[in-house]
């Protein structure tokens, strides 16, 4: 008889990790302890607006989504539109447009050297030391970790390129300030989005909110496939015997389990396994993963208002990304997004509210005033991606010999390969290897 499987926990990574256990016709039970599932990536209502926890940023580099989405019967054209790679950053302080890069639909590598020719921000002597130098920093090993600014220092790119390019985007993929960011982190990153399809560098803009896009379907396909989901089921702790988990205490009720998936935030997963002496490593472990917040200001304007791209960057300002939601159905909409910790913490949601909202009117003076405004902050967004930071990350597997860990922090490559930071394909990776993990070893 086939092993039920139990996973805590029903964010992308529990959810990618039931999907793929259901595939192969092992049933499971997800236990969230929300009323919603997404976890840190889902939808909430506020004042009867339907609104992303925070605004995420997806990208055609994300193959593990992608693959989850066509087994769940999702049809990308539906719940996407796929815009080619446009990059439009603002300056504050000039109120103009200081670097610009839009990349054609071309085959690889023709629509990064296509796109690096038109491009305006840059001389053509610029353009050929970023094509050649780009193409080096991408593709050179880095025996020792380093943080992102020594080793962007040691590129010899142009500053417009690592100010206005290179720093950001590693901000927003890392949710950590470069002076402490792992070089080898990010360059994983631009290697799986830059160093394959051209596709991989197509933004990926949902038409839909976070709850329909990947949370929703999964339930009614773990359904449809004999697994159950459980909203608002807890689980308060683990009962061990030796190696073994034995049971799950939920609202004073104990379950016996097979086979147990710990699908929860890092920081709580102290709190389940404090009773196996066995964990105390693994629990030291996390407990040396330290976090960082992401905050997003929603700004309902007038259904007229537009951004000039579905994306752009502001430098010199609170403000970091700019999304426009009409793509998701949601015209007037303007979201903010602001990574990791900065002095806009320390802002009352009013007050950080009201600085926003200058930016924008100073940025786009024409746009009248917003009608209302909705701070979100998620205090522990992503674990910081600091350098080395894969020593700290554990394992798949536990000494528990059925107890088994999956979320974006834990560490799954092979051949000591930099991990990827927090984001929904490593949450999605990171559940599907999870998942096969147990099919291998239990079949």
């Amino acid at each position: 008889m086939t092993k039920r499987v139990s996973i805590i926990g029903g964010g992308w990574a529990g959810l990618a990790a039931a999907v793929e256990l259901c595939n192969k016709n092992i049933p499971v039970t997800v236990y969230e302890s929300a009323r919603q599932l997404g976890g840190r990536a889902r939808s909430i209502n506020i004042d009867n607006t339907t609104l992303d926890n925070g605004q995420h940023l997806m990208i055609g580099a994300y193959q593990q989504m992608l693959s989850l989405f066509n087994t769940i019967s999702v049809d990308e054209k539906k719940v996407f539109h796929r815009i080619p790679q446009q990059l439009e950053i603002l300056d504050l302080i000039t109120r103009q447009s200081v670097f610009s890069l839009e990349l054609p639909k071309l085959p690889a590598p023709l629509h990064l050297l296509v796109g690096m020719l038109r491009c305006p921000s840059l001389n053509f002597i610029e353009k050929i030391t970023t094509l050649f130098r780009f193409n080096k920093l991408l593709n050179s090993e880095i025996k020792k970790d380093i943080n992102v600014d020594q080793w962007l220092e040691y590129s010899a790119l142009p500053e417009k390129y690592i100010n206005y390019v290179l720093k950001p985007l590693c901000l927003a993929a890392l949710t950590t300030h470069t002076s402490t960011a792992s070089a080898r982190v990010f360059q994983t990153v631009l290697q799986q989005t830059f160093n394959d399809s051209s596709k991989n560098t197509d933004l990926l803009i949902p038409k839909v909110c976070l709850g329909q896009l990947f949370p929703q379907a999964a339930k009614q396909y773990i359904e449809q496939h004999g697994g159950k989901i459980l909203t608002e089921h807890k689980v308060d702790q683990i009962t061990f015997s030796g190696d073994r988990a034995t049971s799950i205490l939920i609202n004073n009720e104990t379950i016996d389990i097979e086979h147990i998936i710990l699908a929860t935030p890092a920081h709580i997963i102290e709190k389940l396994v404090s009773s196996s002496p066995l964990l105390k490593n693994t629990c030291e472990q996390i407990d040396r993963l330290k976090y960082e917040p992401v905050t997003t200001i929603y700004f309902q304007y007038p259904q007229s208002v537009q951004l000039p791209a579905a994306m752009m960057g502001v430098v010199n300002a609170s403000s970091e990304w700019l999304f426009d939601r009409q793509y998701c159905n949601q015209p007037g909409l303007i979201a903010v997004v602001i990574s990791a910790n900065g002095a806009h913490m320390d802002l009352t949601n009013q007050a950080l509210s009201e600085l926003i909202a200058s930016e924008l009117q100073t940025l786009f003076p024409h746009w009248p005033k917003a009608i209302s405004s909705k701070v979100i902050r998620e205090k522990r967004a992503c674990f910081r991606c600091t350098t080395n930071i894969d020593k700290n990350r554990p394992g798949i597997s536990t000494v528990i010999k059925n107890l088994t860990l999956c979320g974006d922090y834990v560490y799954f490559e092979k051949n000591n390969a930099a991990g990827l930071p927090s984001t929904l394909e490593g949450s999605m990776r990171s559940g599907v290897k999870c998942a096969q993990k147990f099919i291998q070893e239990n079949n």
